[in-house]
């Protein structure tokens, strides 16, 4: 597709206001220090690092994959934002009030003050720099492909612009330029989205019946109740997956818990995180709703189950539908162009300016060589480090694009495979204040390595099934009309098929037996199947096709990927608890209270404490008695109970009445045996 005028003038304005942004920044804080250049000097309003905070998790892959989601599978994803909303409100109440005071850039000082451990906190840095960096490269591929087919630019053309302009403006201008930055491409962002929903409203004769007609052909699903974790999506899988990916994301990961160390207070950095839920809750609402709109115009004709170019990934038909739909009025693709290119500017400019974060403050600010430098040094250090991360980005984007996607596929799972451990990490950290440094480690080093195993272990799954997509409305279409569309069939067994007059659809055929097809005078289009060959069927009296043996491992590797992080959050807390169990539990004197939740530290300090005063009073007890036993006589102290002289008294009056008595007894004896 060719951009008209129109569409490029909007685009060139916008990848020149970003960069307008980071060179007046640059100039303005041009002699900056290191707290100014990371944090902005933590004096920076909520509003826009709310902005910020929003667009840097809603990247391009989230465009034009949850408009592919809504289109292929349906809406229960939607039922997300329950668990994002929840999450960011336990980060807001809990998270935030310790570790704000605490004044820290790098996120990570927090796991060494707590676990007393240095080689820990270099962990977990390391292991975010190592996860950041990929994903930067991640960030500049798919968005860049995608915009080679949309603009006409070539791929590695697309990834030097957007990683060039990023670069740029979050060298010069710090996080003051990335914020203000992001907050102008949240409008872009908006408009870009909006701009597809409105022009399906219109097309479509309004939302009302865009929506109709997903209901009708089972895009409409937000209550599914079954408990099955073998099912891809459920209401209680989305909220689970919401909530541990907003943990992951704003509660454990530097690049957006920088957003809210810059501003002013507490009180100020809970509401970037309750202005950042409206946003991102509206902006996920514009990007699901141009999924239905997608659908509404495709639902009689399917571009991904074309014969001669089928789709690959739901996510392309965001592209396909741009490159048709859009053009149609002026301006609107450039807009929509230039949202995606303003998603991927934010998400990688956060990246940048948080890397930088961890290698000053957790790395080259501890060498003796720099200890010594000035402000203004430091600053342009910081400087040729987010420089050097872009090009590192830029670099590594060409990389995965040589490697093709099945290495994308991979390093992405291995990279999702850290967030459960590491949101496992702070849980223990934050709640569970008995558990030891080496239950903390080890819990976090195993079940880094379980969940990368089992991360890997989904990729051999077959594919997940769609709804019903139909190409009964293709003018193109020859004059065999009926179509038999076939992609992931589950769990299911179809039999006793009579000729078929419409559009039936199934999906990758596991655990499925087809038998006793009655005469079709039909196309087969197979999707998702390796290896399928189309041809004409003609008769078909009775024909059975076997089904392929259940894939190994898929008691395990079956499970829905939006458990996944909940299991790294479990086997990191349970390994942890059994290796504290083993050399012993940590006592209120080994823990600085205000790095605990208070409900936390409460219930740890009574019973423990309690405990402790027990067994020292046990100790001393059975001291005591064993210097009885060998006859050790005990001064009275005065640190002696009270009681225990009582009964020295008492036992004392009871021997001198026995004393007295036996001598009665004796005299009155005595005089009888006279008389």
């Amino acid at each position: 597709m060719a951009l008209g005028i129109v569409d490029v003038a909007l685009l060139v304005i916008s990848l020149l206001c970003s960069a307008g942004i980071g060179v007046y920044y640059g100039i303005k804080g041009i002699r900056s220090t290191p707290l100014e250049y990371l944090l902005g000097g933590r004096s920076m309003k909520p509003l826009p690092l709310a902005l910020s905070l929003m667009v840097g998790t809603i990247s391009a892959i989230t465009i034009v994959g949850s408009a592919g989601e809504m289109y292929a599978f349906g809406t229960q994803l939607w039922m997300m934002d329950l668990g994002i909303l929840f999450g960011l409100v336990i980060i807001a109440k809990v998270f935030i009030p310790i570790l704000y005071p605490l004044k820290m850039v790098s996120l990570y000082e927090y796991v060494e003050r707590r676990f007393k451990s240095r080689w820990l906190r270099k962990s977990t840095v390391f292991l975010q720099l190592l996860g950041g960096y990929m994903f930067i490269g991640f960030l500049l591929f798919p968005p860049s492909m995608a915009l080679q087919f949309i603009t006409g630019l070539h791929i590695v053309f697309n990834i030097l612009i957007i990683g060039g302009i990023c670069t740029l403006y979050s060298t010069f201008g710090g996080v003051k330029a990335v914020v203000y930055t992001d907050a102008l491409q949240s409008l872009v962002m908006v408009a870009g989205v909006l701009a597809i929903v409105i022009q399906g409203c219109i097309t479509h004769g309004g939302m009302a019946n865009i929506i109709d007609t997903a209901y009708h052909h089972q895009r409409i699903e937000f209550f599914n109740m079954n408990l099955s974790p073998y099912q891809r999506h459920s209401l209680w899988l989305c909220v689970i997956n919401g909530f541990f990916f907003t943990l992951g994301t704003y509660g454990v990961n530097q690049s957006q818990t920088q957003r809210y160390f810059s501003t002013t207070s507490v009180k100020h950095a809970q509401r970037v995180l309750y202005y950042a839920a409206v946003g991102m809750v509206g902006m996920r609402a514009l990007i699901n709703l141009s999924g239905l709109v997608m659908f509404a115009n495709y639902m009689g004709c399917d571009p991904m189950t074309d014969p001669k170019r089928p789709m690959s990934d739901p996510s392309q038909i965001a592209i396909h539908y741009v490159n048709t739909e859009l053009p149609k009025i002026p301006g609107l693709a450039g807009l929509f162009v230039a949202a995606v290119y303003a998603a991927v500017l934010s998400s990688v400019s956060t990246q940048l300016n948080s890397m930088t974060a961890l290698i000053w403050e957790d790395f080259l600010k501890e060498i003796k060589f720099f200890q010594g430098w000035t402000d203004v040094k430091v600053g342009y250090l910081q400087k040729i480090l987010v420089l050097g991360a872009g090009v590192l980005g830029m670099v590594l984007s060409l990389v995965v694009w040589q490697l093709g996607w099945s290495f994308f596929r991979t390093v992405l799972a291995i990279n999702g495979a850290l967030s459960g451990p590491l949101i496992g990490l702070f849980l223990i950290a934050v709640f569970l204040p008995w558990i030891n440094t080496k239950g903390a480690s080890i819990g976090f080093i195993v079940s880094i390595l379980l969940n990368v195993i089992v991360a890997i272990g989904q990729l051999t799954m077959p594919k997940a099934a769609y709804l019903p997509l139909s190409r009964e409305n293709c003018t193109t279409l020859s004059s065999l009309s009926p179509t038999l569309t076939t992609t992931n069939l589950s769990d299911a067994t179809l039999s006793t098929l009579s000729p078929l007059s419409t559009t039936i659809s199934t999906n990758i055929l596991s655990d499925a037996t087809l038998s006793t097809l009655s005469p079709l005078s039909t196309i087969s289009s197979t999707t998702n199947l390796s290896d399928a060959t189309l041809s004409t069927l003609s008769t078909i009296s009775t024909t059975t096709i076997s089904t392929p043996a259940s894939p190994p491992g898929e008691w395990l590797f079956g499970l829905s990927y939006c458990l996944n992080p909940l299991w790294g959050t479990l086997f990191s807390i349970l390994i942890a608890s059994l290796v504290t169990a083993i050399t012993g539990m940590n006592s209120p004197e080994d823990l600085d209270q205000k790095l605990i939740a208070p409900t936390a530290w409460e219930a740890f300090q009574r019973p423990l404490s309690q405990l402790f005063k027990r067994r020292k009073r046990q100790q001393e007890k059975n001291t005591e008695d064993g210097d009885i036993e060998h006859g050790v006589n005990q001064p009275l102290t005065d640190n002696q109970p009270l009681t225990d002289n009582q009964t020295l008294a008492d036992n004392q009056t009871l021997a001198d009445n026995q004393t007295l008595t036996d001598c009665k007894e004796k005299e009155v004896g005595g005089e009888n045996g006279r008389v």
